[in-house]
Formats: C-alpha cells, sequence, structure tokens
C-alpha cells in the first residue's frame, strides 16, 4: 500500500443539492474548514449569517486553501427571512443540532425527495458557543446530532459539520 499522489486521487465529480449555513460562526478557521468541506463532498455551497467571519479575510483563506474561489457562496444578515424564502421554495432545512426531538444521525432518515437530489436540503451547523438558536430552530423541518460518547457534550462545529455532511452523503441516491 502507497499513499496516492494527487494527481492520482481520482474525483467523482458529483454534485449534491446541499447548502451548509453557517450562522454567527465566530473562528474564521471554522469557516475556512466548511469551504473545504463544501468543495470536497461536492456541495452547492456556503451561506453566512449574521457575524459570521466571510471572504475576503486571511484566516478563511489560509483554512480554505483555494476552495473560497471555487465554492459557491453568499451572505444574508437576515437569516430568518432567507430560510423562509427557501422553505417556501421547496428546501428542506435540516438543524445539526442536539434538541429534545432531534434523531442520532446514525439511524436519521432525509426525506425521499431530499435523498433523490429533488429536493435541496440546507444543513444549519450553529455558532461554536451556544449552537443553533431557537429562532432558527423553529424554521427547521427537523434537526439531528452526532451521538456522543464521552463526557463532552458537544465537538468543534467544523469537526461535527464534516462528520454530519457525510452521514448524509450517504443515504443519497446515485444517479
Amino acid at each position: 500500500m502507497r499513499q496516492l499522489k494527487h494527481h492520482e486521487v481520482k474525483t467523482t465529480g458529483k454534485q449534491y443539492p446541499i447548502w451548509l449555513l453557517c450562522p454567527d460562526w465566530r473562528d474564521p478557521r471554522n469557516v475556512g474548514s466548511a469551504f473545504r468541506l463544501a468543495e470536497a463532498a461536492g456541495l452547492a455551497g456556503l451561506v453566512l449569517t449574521g457575524s459570521t467571519p466571510r471572504p475576503p479575510h486571511a484566516k478563511i483563506e489560509k483554512t480554505a486553501r483555494s476552495t473560497v474561489r471555487s465554492v459557491p457562496h453568499m451572505f444574508t444578515n437576515d437569516v430568518t427571512t432567507y430560510l423562509r424564502s427557501k422553505v417556501a421554495e421547496g428546501a428542506y432545512v435540516l438543524a445539526l443540532e442536539i434538541t429534545d426531538e432531534s434523531t442520532s444521525l446514525l439511524e436519521f432518515q432525509l426525506p425521499a425527495a431530499v435523498s433523490s437530489g429533488q429536493r435541496e436540503l440546507i444543513l444549519i451547523a450553529g455558532a461554536e458557543d451556544h449552537g443553533v438558536s431557537q429562532e432558527i430552530l423553529a424554521l427547521c423541518a427537523a434537526s439531528a446530532h452526532l451521538p456522543m460518547h464521552g463526557v463532552n457534550t458537544s465537538m468543534n462545529v467544523a469537526v461535527a459539520l464534516g462528520a454530519g455532511v457525510y452521514l448524509l452523503l450517504s443515504q443519497y441516491q446515485e444517479a
């Protein structure tokens, strides 16, 4: 076994109708990680809201590498209006958050219209210090969480988002 060089790695070029919504994140390195994740996973892009740092930003660009130039992204101050309009367009809004109604991502099932790619998915990972706000949770169709087996009840937002995205991608049907 040997590690492959970058030019030897075969990518699929698949694209998924998934947008990552990052509300009020504080650490620009987490934002850069979200850009890298979106590019690697073939996601539609990022929605940065509220006080979340946005490009151009040296720390975002250092972590994101060149993906800031290739991953579609937008910014909005009014996250509730944005989410209401996306829901009206048929998007499925999912919070990556432990709530009194959340399901483990190991058991969570996307609706068929989402996993078939017919409906857009907006995946929300909340701010590092307080998670997804109640105001945003009220606009979500569901919430799902990563099971916590240790003493801590949370993990880094970029790490959680990476695990969550790939668990959700495993449910998407092949085209």
